[in-house]
């Protein structure tokens, strides 16, 4: 009898234990709001942009804050996206958890400049679409507000570089010899750096200037997703995985215009 009771009690207490496991398990689940949502608001949509009220606030955004129905540490980042392109390339502005940010008309002329370095030498109407992006991490789909509209006359600020860059080596068309190999690489003014997609072999590569050894950018393999620093005269840098990739070449210069070092970041 003692024995019955005592394996009883002990089952009994084993289910208890699991019920309450699953509680707790219950407990700790979360669940998305999928009506999570926000709204963007802004002080105007047209801005007058001259070299002379370039410290004067031209516009200031804000946006409600986004419920995702748990208590998530939301990042918000504003967008900004040449009108009709349905935001496919964006100027962004990473703000933290802040629910507003406003910008002087010498930072959006700035903006302007980073969307098209190639503005006009006579201002002209450029409207732009405004859009704030909320996220908590890779595994929730981002809000997105409605978009704004921002029209302003720009003047150009910026001007691309006229030096030619290119990729050479075993790693694209081989080492130059009679023949340039350089797979050179257009100016994104954007980013403010040499950008193309292409295929790359397994194999040594470096960056040259104006397909001139005279100034050629080199370093040492490492992450390459992850950006690493090239040096003027550096060695040879490396592709171990043959494949299509994405690389950005940044060049840094003195004064003077004389390169100085730069960075390459490649991606799949």
């Amino acid at each position: 009898m003692k024995t019955w009771i005592t394996r009883t009690f002990a089952g009994a207490f084993a289910l208890a234990t699991v019920a309450l496991a699953s509680c707790e398990k219950d407990e700790d689940k979360v669940v998305i709001n999928s009506n999570a949502a926000t709204a963007l608001t802004a002080s105007t949509t047209t801005a007058n942009i001259t070299t002379s009220n370039s410290s004067s606030q031209a516009v200031t955004y804000n946006w409600s804050k986004v419920d995702f129905g748990y208590n998530a540490a939301v990042v918000y980042t504003l967008q900004f996206a040449k009108r009709g392109t349905d935001f496919a390339s964006t100027q962004d502005f990473n703000v933290g958890s802040s629910l507003s940010k406003s910008f002087t008309n010498k930072e959006l002329n700035d903006l302007y400049n980073a969307i098209d370095c190639s503005l006009p030498a006579t201002p002209a109407a450029f409207p732009l679409e405004v859009r704030v992006k909320a996220t908590v991490g890779d595994a929730v789909t981002p809000v997105y507000s409605a978009a704004q509209s921002l029209v302003a006359s720009p003047y150009p600020d910026f001007v691309a570089p006229t030096d030619r860059w290119g990729l050479v080596g075993p790693a694209g068309d081989g080492w130059p010899g009679a023949t340039a190999t350089d797979r050179n690489m257009p100016y994104d003014c954007r980013v403010r750096g040499y950008v193309a997609r292409m295929t790359l072999n397994a194999g040594p590569f470096k960056f040259r200037r104006n397909q001139d050894w005279g100034t050629n950018l080199g370093g040492t393999t490492g992450d390459y997703t992850k950006g690493v620093t090239l040096t003027p005269g550096g060695s040879d840098l490396t592709i171990t995985t043959p494949g299509t990739y994405t690389v950005k070449l940044e060049v840094t210069t003195d004064a003077a215009g004389a390169t100085t070092g730069g960075k390459v970041t490649i991606t799949p």
